[in-house]
């Protein structure tokens, strides 16, 4: 994060540039969580994964009108980015593919989690990605085991769009 300090001529004695430089290491020191700024990519993600868990908790289904705009979008850019970064983009998602594939065809996620997996992981590298797929199982875990004790249903399925978009939010928003 950039700190832009404005120095008035008043303000050049000593102990006043101090003062403000030892509140700004101060306010530095008290967002101990804060990673960056949330970029425009980062951005465009999260929207994107937003919209997914609205519609998933509202409509149960992911949409591909949703899911494919959010897809072309992140290969435009990967594109734009250079040669580098559309490998690794397509990487990233060649593996959410291949582990993925295996829980679908088991039936333990639907082919719209895949896709907004897929999605997901064009805005990611493939690191961000396969922590993202992790913490989103477990996060699907816990919430099935409180749907579990708490409604004894076990016909209940779970909106796996909500996960995705709290592990997201965890691996790139950068607080793991």
């Amino acid at each position: 994060m950039f700190k832009i300090l404005i120095v008035q001529n008043d303000d050049l004695e000593k102990g006043a540039l101090q003062n403000k430089i030892s509140l700004i290491n101060s306010l530095n020191a008290s967002s101990k969580f804060y990673k960056k700024g949330v970029s425009l990519i980062e951005a465009v993600l999260f929207t994107f994964l937003s919209g997914a868990v609205f519609t998933d908790l509202y409509k149960d289904k992911i949409y591909n009108l949703w899911v494919v705009p959010a897809f072309l979008t992140g290969m435009i850019i990967a594109a734009l980015g250079g040669a580098d970064k559309l490998i690794t983009t397509l990487t990233a998602v060649g593996i959410t593919f291949i582990l993925l594939l295996p829980v679908y065809l088991f039936k333990g996620i639907a082919a719209g989690d895949v896709k907004l997996f897929m999605a997901a992981a064009v805005f990611m590298s493939a690191q961000e990605t396969f922590s993202c797929i992790l913490l989103s199982f477990l996060i699907a875990g816990i919430i099935s085991l409180i749907i579990l004790i708490f409604k004894r249903n076990k016909k209940k399925t779970i909106h796996f769009a909500v996960p995705v978009l709290i592990s997201a939010l965890f691996v790139v928003g950068g607080v793991l």
